[in-house]
């Protein structure tokens, strides 16, 4: 199986400033630093770092010889690559003090991807071989198109999204890689979990692999979700996380790992790039990531699902009686048919037994420690049919209401 990359080529360069400048505000700054960058040149240098052969292609300009150097020296193989006249695509690149950035493109030659040269690029490549793709090229849909009619497995990374993407026909795809925000983009989705949700009922047979940041990433693949926790590491600039990992990730998956190896592995390379200056020269290499994995110290990748279940918890019990579905997806925000797979991962139950399985606890506890009628009760806990409630509490108690009182307060006063 080969691996092409068929991507971007950019010259970044990099302000260091206090805060991300906002709109009509104007920010001095004393430090610039150039880098070599492009989502595709950072991925392949990813990639080759990752211990897999890959070939980059795509178009740089006159001024792009440092670029091709630098794929060369890293382990990509650049033989397909083509240079153009004109001015190599760049990159402006804000970097605050916490380590966030703000980036504008100028496309420059990774706009003079044609499709004649798409040709001329596949014809090397055959059913089963890899193809990488970002959005910083041109004529992205021609070659998903192109390369899946030759049966390639094709990883797209939407970034930067534009609308346009919409129109890309994903069941061509093998792998979709984003962000949050390309996921919210997508989907139409608020919440990283709704956005699983949709991507698992739209798309069931494309593998989706979203990152989260600091919460980590979630892998959709085969109709099962794999969570995985970022690392805790001291963020220094972000600017190349997502292509560190998006590059590992492919390394990772022609080389047949596991899903929980690949998402491991990813996520500890993303974790050592944010932990250094510049994008493509903040790449680990794959010796570098082996050696501190042990070392590295997971984020707690329970705290959410944790505060979530807290929530459920908090809305139940505050309004057992008159509980719905519609409620407790209004209460976290999200739709009804997430909210109840949400339930279901978190519990293990679905919403309406979950809630049955309280409304018979408390009926419990009334039973034993108040001198409410047994109809008073069921009336209190949210039951409107006598008969369906007790034949409930008979299966889960193995004993009538009153019965249950009764030998309960006898067994006591014994």
């Amino acid at each position: 199986m080969k691996i092409i990359n068929l991507g971007s080529c950019n010259i970044d360069y990099v302000y260091s400033l206090d805060h991300i400048v906002k709109v009509g505000e104007t920010e001095a700054t004393d430090r610039l630093e150039i880098f070599p960058g492009g989502k595709g040149l950072n991925q392949s240098i990813a990639i080759a770092r990752a211990g897999s052969s890959v070939f980059h292609a795509g178009c740089v300009g006159r001024d792009g010889g440092l670029l091709v150097d630098l794929l060369s020296e890293s382990g990509a193989d650049v033989s397909l690559l083509q240079t153009v006249e004109g001015q190599n695509g760049h990159a402006i690149i804000q970097v605050d003090t916490k380590g966030n950035n703000a980036i504008f493109l100028f496309a420059g030659s990774n706009a003079m991807v044609s499709k004649d040269y798409i040709e001329a690029v596949l014809s090397h490549f055959s059913e089963g071989d890899l193809l990488v793709l970002q959005n910083e090229i041109s004529n992205v849909d021609y070659a998903i198109r192109r390369a899946h009619k030759r049966g390639l497995r094709i990883v797209f990374n939407p970034s930067p999204f534009r609308d346009a993407i919409k129109e890309i026909d994903f069941g061509m795809l093998s792998y979709l890689i984003l962000n949050e925000v390309e996921a919210a983009a997508i989907s139409g989705c608020e919440s990283p979990e709704e956005a699983v949700h949709f991507f698992r009922e739209h798309y069931p047979t494309l593998g989706v692999m979203l990152t989260l940041g600091e919460d980590g990433c979630v892998l959709i693949e085969n109709g099962r979700e794999l969570w995985q926790s970022a690392f805790c590491v001291d963020a220094v600039d972000t600017t190349a996380a997502g292509d560190t990992f998006t590059g590992y990730f492919v390394s990772e998956l022609a080389k047949g790992s596991d899903p929980k190896t690949r998402l491991k592995i990813a996520c500890a390379a993303s974790a050592l790039a944010v932990s250094r200056k510049g994008a493509a020269p903040s790449i680990p290499t794959r010796g570098e990531v082996l050696s501190v994995l042990s070392r590295l110290t997971p984020r707690d990748s329970h705290q959410k699902d944790t505060l979530l279940k807290r929530k459920i918890d908090e809305y139940l019990d505050g309004s057992l009686a008159s509980a719905t579905l519609s409620g407790l997806a209004k209460k976290l925000g999200y739709s009804s048919a997430y909210t109840g797979s949400l339930v279901k991962r978190l519990v293990g139950d679905s919403f309406s037994k979950y809630l049955q399985a309280k409304r018979l606890q408390l009926a419990a506890n009334l039973l034993l420690n108040t001198d409410l009628s047994v109809e008073d009760v069921i009336r209190q806990v949210g039951y409107e049919n006598q008969s369906f409630f007790r034949k409930r509490f008979q299966e889960k108690y193995g004993k009538s209401p009153l019965q249950f009182r009764n030998r309960e307060v006898c067994q006591n006063e014994q």
